[in-house]
């Protein structure tokens, strides 16, 4: 009975704190406001050392269950922010109030944007051939003070593929304040980790289809579809056959964490209830 206990305790809960604060996985989960957000990734840049911002949504969240590698990458991340709208769903369920979703397509043109101001440079690497010098291209054209420039990524069989080099000589040279890697996840985040140690300073961003969206290559949801949460829907009839695995097999797995996450909170209140 012990050990079944220990096994349910060590799987993936989203738990909401008694002080407002977030934790999945037993690690922080960022839920603030875009300008909080901002702050933080300011203070994050100051840093002589590179760091990783990781974006989870379902699939990733699932995967802290599965992959230990990926596990260990997101509880090395300096910060967490809730891409996937049922994570902000089920926050809300668990009594989490002013809770906003940060997904990394939001995240790019922001960050850019910023850019302006900061006088920051942002990297954008990853993507199919030749998407993330069109996704730089209409980034320059929509904010032209930004410094926004794309970096080559060649296709990587595994991320210690010591084509590697290539890229982390490239950011050196660029010394970019602001990294997006679009290389899909979970590898992003892997390729991060191995190479961590020879990376220059910057903050690094797992932002999976950013460069697409940013590209033009692959639509957004309307943002009415993306308030309601159905912009896994909208993906779904877009590429159906590369993402039907995802949402319709893998994607019902996240109902288990939310069970767990809602029998712990029921838990804990029950618990709170009886101690007054």
């Amino acid at each position: 009975m012990s050990d079944l206990r220990q096994r349910t305790d060590s799987a993936t809960t989203l738990r909401v704190h008694p002080d407002g604060s977030l934790t999945l996985a037993g690690e922080p989960l960022f839920w603030q406001s875009t300008d909080v957000l901002l702050d933080r990734i300011r203070i994050m840049r100051t840093t002589a050392e590179p760091v990783l911002v990781i974006t989870p949504n379902v699939d990733q969240t699932i995967d802290l269950d599965r992959d230990p590698e990926f596990r260990g990458a997101y509880q090395e991340a300096a910060l967490r922010l809730i891409d996937g709208a049922p994570l902000a769903v089920l926050a809300r369920l668990l009594g989490a109030t002013g809770v906003h979703q940060h997904t990394g397509a939001d995240l790019l043109p922001l960050l850019v944007s910023e850019s302006e101001r900061e006088g920051w440079t942002v990297a954008v690497a990853g993507g199919s051939a030749g998407v993330s010098n069109l996704a730089v291209a209409r980034l320059q054209r929509q904010y032209p003070g930004a410094r926004v420039v794309s970096v080559p990524f060649p296709h990587l069989a595994a991320v210690d593929d010591p084509r590697s080099v290539e890229v982390v000589d490239e950011l050196y040279r660029l010394s970019a304040d602001i990294v997006f890697l679009c290389l899909g996840a979970p590898k992003q985040e892997m390729w991060f980790t191995h190479w961590r140690s020879v990376l220059p300073p910057g903050v690094y961003v797992g932002a999976g289809a950013a460069v697409d969206f940013a590209a033009g290559t692959v639509r957004r949801a309307p943002p009415a579809l993306r308030r309601l949460g159905g912009e896994w829907l909208w993906r779904l009839a877009q590429e159906p056959k590369r993402l039907r695995m995802r949402y319709l097999v893998k994607g019902p797995s996240f109902l288990a964490i939310a069970c767990r996450s809602l029998m712990a909170y029921e838990r804990t209140t029950s618990i709170s209830r009886d101690s007054r």
